[in-house]
């Protein structure tokens, strides 16, 4: 039975999930990348690398804020709040203040025409001056005219972590020390008007000051030890005695005054302290577990914790807390993707530039039904932190979607989950066929085939690994050039032909023919850069796919070629299997589609569409021929959070395909799904179409490429289309391009077998 046909009959039992709007993107990051904690009048937000969480206190509401939805930019590295304003800094000096409902940009910090980092470390609010603690000075932002008013740098190149204004007096913190000076005295962008605290402990009088807080009639600030963990100390300074903390030392993240609170976030609790700096309250757990605390806040008599651990946290103490929300991936990494069936698999790891190893241990994420389940070092006892690091490949077994697969470029093996919950099966080179090469078992692609066998490509003399539904192993040879060469990806195709494509060798064809243990009758064949014996741009096959016709499309990082054919690939002779360019005419010139783009990830839509990730330029989406541009999605101009792309996937089911970049995961839901012949699970969204929607009206799993009519209830055509895949879009407007009236109208199909079907209604509200 063929892919495409499994599919198929799967979609018939599938039942619909919840699903963004068409066109619509979202951005799938993490909540456990904790950056700290701001409120306003009824919201609590908790920032995030590539995101908010904003909490509803009054009705329990649960929204976040993206690039998708309002916020300017990704990198965020700090939030904080005064008086109903919330501002958010980023990594590259971009700053987004949100009042209301209204968030302004302020981009001069990030356009500035200085060199090195323009990071934002911290804010302080006095009145309509918000300064900007930052990694290339101390800015001053006037909020009500939403500009730059100034620029202070108390000494040459100043890294600015902290600020506060305590008794009038500007006082910052920097790696070079505690800087002061009146707010105002004129012309502090003057670094001769600024003066440096030396009656401090002489360790910590030219090192670098994290925090700065005023707290009563009390300076606070801390000395960041970065030399050593859990060794920063705090201090304050009261009628201009500085004293020490008695709890130094620790390892201190953020200290915020709040409510006549001092609030320490710390790697192991949130410390509350009095005016006289006693400790009134430790939360050292939530939920029964450890704390990892990077912001909090007091609000409505309660802790609002942001904690790596569980995300957001509302606390009255350590015995009465709970995560609010933690529904997200482990981390922001992702690597490479399996979709079956609703479910996303996701291995969150990655790979150099030379193919060696970052040792990330963010582990696999799994979504379905909207809920994220996290496999790592923290949540599995099979997954030991010191020997899993780098998870790069994942499958999803589409006859039990509660079994999965996943595999790293490490020494922790292949690993398999069989209840959707637990690591319950680990396999390596003590019982397994993994072979290791530079100290690592590299398990780089793995897929299922149409009979549940588990493939898998595994660096090594016989880089091809197959495990039986009966935990029986096979070892197979794809030819002496594939032998220690890193495998890029793996493809089964409709003839069950297994592709490989590996690093210096370029595409290895294979068929076992049915015979595991029978090596006599098995087929190989490698297609290279040679003219001739394979004409592939070059010997780096780093990206496949198999489309509805069987076509192979082969991406390299100079290029990408079509295999048209696969008969008798394994008899063709010299010049008989060449891949070939796709050639299109620009301004008179034939070119090669997407020319020398080094070409990271391909994968196919219900329409027969190519979804094309390179490694610096984004995403295209090409028609079924490839020689027509559908769409181009960069950083630029969409929601795309990186034009470097690992890899591309699809939920055949909604239509919404996922993007794993360097910067993170995020998702696209595009017009087209894989086709039901037998219309068993119709759907429309949104209906009824109310008047004050003003998107397109989506109607799902429909037979592919069926010819579509949406009539009214007396027969009248008011609308006609090809199906994408098993998908059709309707504006709403009418054949004369005006707004459909008020009515009922009803969607009719001819399939390809001839076969008319009224298979939906569709109710307009005007």
């Amino acid at each position: 039975m063929s892919r495409i046909a499994l599919i198929l009959i799967c979609l018939i039992s599938v039942q619909s999930i919840a699903q963004i709007g068409m066109n619509q993107w979202r951005i799938h990051f993490s909540s456990f990348n904790a950056i700290g904690v701001a409120e306003n009048n009824t919201d609590v937000l908790m920032a995030c690398k590539n995101g908010i969480i904003e909490y509803d206190t009054e009705d329990n509401s649960i929204s976040q804020l993206t690039v998708t939805n309002g916020l300017s930019d990704l990198g965020i590295s700090a939030i904080d709040s005064k008086d109903n304003i919330i501002i958010v800094g980023y990594s590259n000096g971009n700053l987004d203040i949100i009042e209301g409902n209204t968030i302004t940009n302020i981009p001069w910090i990030k356009k500035a025409e200085v060199s090195g980092d323009k990071g934002i470390n911290a804010f302080y609010v006095d009145g309509d001056l918000i300064y900007v603690a930052s990694n290339l000075g101390l800015v001053v932002v006037d909020n009500s005219r939403k500009e730059i008013k100034d620029t202070y740098y108390p000494f040459d190149n100043p890294t600015i972590y902290d600020v506060a204004i305590h008794e009038d007096t500007i006082y910052v913190g920097t790696q070079n020390g505690l800087y002061y000076a009146h707010k105002n005295k004129p012309f502090l962008n003057d670094q001769n008007q600024w003066s440096k605290k030396t009656n401090l402990p002489s360790g910590i009088v030219n090192s670098d000051i994290s925090e700065v807080e005023s707290f009563g009639d009390k300076l606070v600030f801390a000395y960041n030890n970065t030399s050593s963990f859990n060794a920063d100390s705090l201090y304050y300074i009261e009628n201009n005695v500085v004293s020490a903390f008695s709890n130094n030392p620790m390892e201190l993240f953020d200290v915020k005054a709040d409510d006549n609170q001092l609030l320490l976030s710390k790697f192991s609790d949130a410390e509350i302290l009095d005016a006289d700096l006693n400790q009134i309250n430790l939360i050292f757990q939530v939920e029964g577990e450890a704390t990892l605390v990077k912001g909090c806040l007091l609000k409505n008599g309660k802790y609002w914790i942001a904690d790596e651990y569980h995300g957001m946290v509302e606390a009255i103490n350590a015995w009465s807390n709970s995560s609010v929300f933690s529904n997200s991936p482990f981390t922001d990494g992702s690597y490479r993707m399996d979709i079956q069936f609703g479910n996303v698999l996701v291995a969150g790891g990655g790979l150099t530039h030379n193919l060696g190893s970052n040792y990330f241990r963010n582990g696999v994420y799994k979504f379905e039904n909207e809920e994220w389940t996290n496999f790592n070092y923290r949540t599995q006892s099979n997954m030991p932190f010191d020997s899993n690091w780098d998870f790069i490949s994942a499958a999803i077994n589409p006859f039990d979607t509660d079994e999965f697969a996943f595999g790293s470029s490490s020494e922790g093996g292949l690993m398999i989950v069989k209840d959707g919950e637990n690591v319950t099966e680990v396999y390596n080179e003590t019982n397994g066929p993994f072979e290791i090469v530079g100290g690592k078992i590299v398990i780089s692609d793995m897929t299922y085939d149409n009979d549940g066998n588990l493939w898998v490509v595994n660096q090594g003399v016989e880089p091809l690994k197959m495990l039986t539904p009966e935990g029986i192993w096979y070892s197979f040879s794809m030819g002496s050039a594939a032998k220690n060469q890193h495998p890029y990806r793996l493809v089964i195709d409709q003839n069950n032909n297994k592709w490989v494509g590996f690093n210096h060798v370029g595409l290895v064809a294979f068929n076992e023919n049915g015979t595991f243990d029978d090596t006599s009758d098995d087929q190989i064949k490698q297609l290279s850069a040679n003219e001739g014996s394979g004409n592939l741009p070059t010997n780096f096959a780093k990206a496949l796919a198999v489309d509805i016709d069987g076509e192979i499309w082969i991406g390299t990082d100079l290029g990408m070629v079509v295999l048209y054919s696969t008969n008798n690939i394994y008899e063709a002779g010299f010049g008989e299997y060449d891949a070939n360019p796709i050639l299109i005419e620009v301004d008179g010139e034939v070119e090669k589609l997407l020319g020398e783009s080094d070409i990271t990830s391909i994968t196919v839509d219900g329409g027969n569409r190519k979804w094309i990730g390179t490694s610096s330029s984004g995403v295209f989406c090409l028609s079924e021929d490839g020689t027509e541009e559908v769409y181009r999605f960069t950083k630029e101009n969409s929601p795309l959070i990186s034009n470097n792309i690992f890899d591309i996937r699809i939920d055949h089911l909604s239509g919404e395909i996922y993007f794993a970049t360097e910067s993170g995961l995020v998702s696209f839901r595009m017009d087209a799904t894989i086709g039901d012949p037998e219309f068993s699970n119709v759907t429309v969204f949104p209906n009824p179409v109310r008047p004050e929607y003003g998107g397109p009206i989506t109607v799902q799993g429909l037979a592919y490429e069926s010819d579509v009519k949406i009539t009214d209830v007396s027969g009248n055509v008011v609308y006609r289309t090809r199906s994408n895949g098993g998908t059709v879009i309707w504006d709403g407007q009418t054949l004369q391009g005006e707004r459909a009236k008020t009515g009922v109208y009803l969607v009719w199909t001819a399939s390809a077998t001839g076969k008319g079907k009224n298979v939906a209604k569709i109710v307009l509200i005007n």
